[in-house]
């Protein structure tokens, strides 16, 4: 048996461990409870880095599209510039080769002047990416003419352009009018 006097340290050696063994388990929670908190700082503070980021973000996506929107009024409203002012030319010799018409009865003269202005007219169309569809003596092509009508003609094999009454025109491959033309068909005998 234990001595009374043993009982009674071993009781109080019990109750030192228990304070102890609480104060280790306090400052643990302290511990991590400090840990914790510099971690919802940290964590505060990036999300306050994100917020910024996704601002400025927003910011420069709102202004990327008043800009856009900006720059599409433009070329649309002056996207045309450059075709304009190479048909100016073009203007300045059909009104030269009126007034030459006023002041002169030489009528080969204002053909030939009406001619050089109609191949700049055409050079100038081609600086910008239209052709002339080569129609004439070619084989029909639904997709780039249409046939006003169709004439008898033994020269030529069925489905023939034979004539040409409007040019076609091509924006780089792009059809921009088809050929209006006459199509040969066999002769009826």
């Amino acid at each position: 048996m234990a001595e009374p006097g043993e009982a009674g340290n071993s009781q109080h050696e019990g109750e030192a461990a228990e304070t102890k063994k609480a104060r280790r388990g306090a400052s643990r929670l302290r511990e991590e409870n400090e840990a914790l908190k510099r971690q919802v700082s940290q964590l505060e503070e990036e999300v306050q880095q994100l917020r910024d980021k996704w601002m400025r973000a927003v910011a420069d996506l709102e202004n990327f599209k008043k800009r856009s929107t900006r720059e599409r009024e433009e070329y649309f409203k002056y996207g045309n510039e450059e075709l304009l002012r190479g048909m100016l030319p073009v203007v300045d010799n059909l009104q030269r080769a009126l007034n030459h018409a006023e002041n002169h009865d030489n009528r080969e003269a204002l053909m030939e002047g009406i001619q050089m202005t109609l191949r700049q007219f055409l050079s100038v169309m081609e600086r910008f990416g239209v052709a002339q569809i080569d129609a004439l003596h070619r084989p029909f092509d639904p997709s780039r003419h249409e046939a006003l009508m169709q004439v008898e003609s033994p020269d030529h094999e069925p489905n023939t352009v034979v004539q040409e009454l409007e040019k076609g025109y091509l924006l780089h491959d792009r059809l921009l009018r088809p050929a209006k033309v006459a199509v040969s068909k066999r002769t009826q005998t």
